[in-house]
């Protein structure tokens, strides 16, 4: 599939903190799940279905994505599977194709502006329009539009994204999110996968091609 989901993976997966003093949500802890669906621009008439689970504790300290994308071809289905977990400032993306679990240091993505976790500050220092606000799941969100993506957010926590990238329109949308609660550590276990350190890999061969494109 080449990695082809660019949602909440994307807001989320991107997840970096604009301001590094700052907390990553502005509430100390939840559970959002999304449904992810995509149409991809071909002669084909490609599409994306999937869903994506998001667990975070302690204002973003602790963090986990898990997402699930099946991409659909001409009758064919493609699988793909990727979580991501954040500590403190380190990002663990794991790989199941070649079972590896690939370890990096959180930066500011200036080209992928949108995949960075936003409060209503950084939105208007980045430029984009407030168009006020809209309920999901019954909770109040600031509407942001950002170029061609708009993306609904709730303290800092996004409940809505649509993208427009690369050919690709993908709708993201919570259907069921809770907040300050209780979290088991079990929701944040990745797979007894090695590590393998994203600095260390650019050190040795001077430039990292990620894997499973």
């Amino acid at each position: 599939m080449g990695k082809i989901s660019v949602g909440i993976t994307l807001l989320v997966l991107g997840f970096v903190d604009l301001f590094a003093n700052s907390n990553r949500y502005d509430i100390k802890s939840g559970i959002v799940e999304y449904e992810i669906v995509g149409n991809i621009q071909s002669e084909n008439g490609s599409r994306l279905n999937g869903t994506s689970k998001l667990y975070f504790k302690d204002f973003g300290i602790l963090e986990l994505v898990d997402e699930k994308v099946v991409q659909t071809n001409m009758g064919e289905k493609e699988e793909e599977r990727t979580i991501s977990k954040i500590v403190n400032n380190k990002m663990l993306t794991v790989d199941f194709n070649d079972e590896v679990i690939y370890s990096q240091s959180l930066a500011l993505d200036e080209e992928n502006p949108v995949q960075n976790i936003k409060n209503y500050e950084s939105f208007v220092q980045m430029g984009a329009k407030n168009l006020g606000t809209e309920n999901i799941l019954g909770y109040k969100c600031d509407v942001w539009q950002l170029g061609e993506d708009k993306i609904w957010i709730h303290n800092s926590v996004p409940l809505k994204l649509i993208t427009k990238s690369l050919g690709i329109t993908q709708i993201q949308e919570a259907k069921f999110a809770v907040f300050n609660v209780d979290i088991k550590n079990d929701k944040f276990k990745l797979p007894a996968f090695p590590v393998k350190v994203i600095e260390e890999i650019i050190g040795q061969e001077g430039e990292y091609i990620p894997s499973g494109d």
